[in-house]
């Protein structure tokens, strides 16, 4: 493992540019709606793309255009009502600019956002829900957060790997689910502020040192309660990931509390879900008697991949 690190580290120094390609192609849109239907936009471009274009909705109308180069642009739309419900857009998304990142501050308190993507081009502004509606739509998003973050995913997979008894697997998990929700509601609510660079290479290194505690094949597993101390530790930077993917989403002013509680709970389904899979994954293993050499194979696998995230997080922190 040791030397694979090494070996990782040389041909992270070699490519550096891969870590950063994904942030270099990206759009940013900011509304802030001033009144009902008239907002302030702008548009910032990473790279110049001619073919990008902010789509509006037929009934609105962009006025007192200000251009500062190709990369900046501001404007004014007005539309006939509020922006709630109103669906906004781009085109030309492909191989200039791969994604962009529409940020919303409506007239009636909420602050919202979405990511553009060439296949979702475009976005339906929700309207405002009541307080049990939104508590349903983030767990909902929670969900599917989760289940899309691959190094929270992996981290749960290295419990399994790790601590093999079913129970001290979810020792650990509700230890890591009570550490990572502190971490993500006070940074969601602007009580503490991580840099969030700094905060994935932290993550990725969580996951290096999880894999490297991934006993051979015979010896003892850890006690129950070193997993449960060790994910209680890494549970408090996971949660500034989880904290990342919230702020991306916006919060709803009007029903802060529900967002939080909704979304937190999301999330604690998502892992209980993806966790009772490879725990059953582990139980045939252990019938067909495959288990040892999957826990050895899959330690080395997760070591390797953790440590090329951590190569390429660290890289883009010490680039910017």
């Amino acid at each position: 493992m040791r030397a694979a690190l090494v070996l990782l580290l040389l041909l992270g120094a070699l490519v550096p540019r891969l870590a950063g390609a994904h942030g270099m192609r990206t759009a940013a849109i900011s509304l802030d709606e001033l009144e009902p239907g008239t907002a302030r936009v702008q548009v910032r471009l990473s790279v110049p793309d001619p073919s990008f274009r902010f789509r509006i909705p037929e009934s609105c109308q962009l006025s007192d255009a200000v251009s500062e180069g190709e990369l900046r642009h501001a404007f004014t739309l007005r539309c006939p009502s509020a922006l709630a419900g109103q669906t906004l857009g781009v085109m030309g998304l492909g191989p200039v600019l791969g994604e962009a990142v529409l940020s919303l501050s409506l007239h009636d308190g909420r602050a919202l956002s979405h990511l553009l993507l060439p296949d979702a081009p475009s976005w339906r502004i929700p309207e405002p829900g009541s307080t049990l509606s939104v508590a349903v739509d983030y767990v909902r998003l929670g969900v599917e957060h989760i289940l899309a973050g691959p190094d929270h995913l992996l981290l749960l997979v290295l419990l399994v790997l790790v601590l093999r008894s079913p129970r001290a697997v979810l020792l650990a998990e509700t230890a890591f689910t009570l550490s990572h929700s502190l971490t993500f509601a006070a940074t969601a609510l602007g009580w503490i502020h991580v840099p969030s660079a700094w905060a994935e290479a932290c993550i990725a290194l969580s996951l290096v040192l999880l894999a490297l505690d991934v006993e051979r094949p015979g010896l003892p597993a850890p006690s129950a309660l070193r997993g449960a101390a060790s994910a209680l530790v890494f549970g408090l930077v996971h949660g500034l990931g989880f904290a990342g993917g919230l702020q991306e989403l916006g919060l709803p002013e009007q029903a802060v509390l529900p967002a939080l509680v909704g979304f937190g709970a999301g999330v604690e389904l998502g892992q209980v879900l993806f966790l009772a899979g490879v725990l059953l994954v582990a139980s045939l293993a252990a019938r067909l008697k495959v288990w040892p050499r999957l826990v050895l194979a899959g330690g080395y696998a997760a070591g390797a991949v953790s440590s090329c995230w951590l190569l390429q997080r660290v890289w883009l922190c010490l680039a910017r």
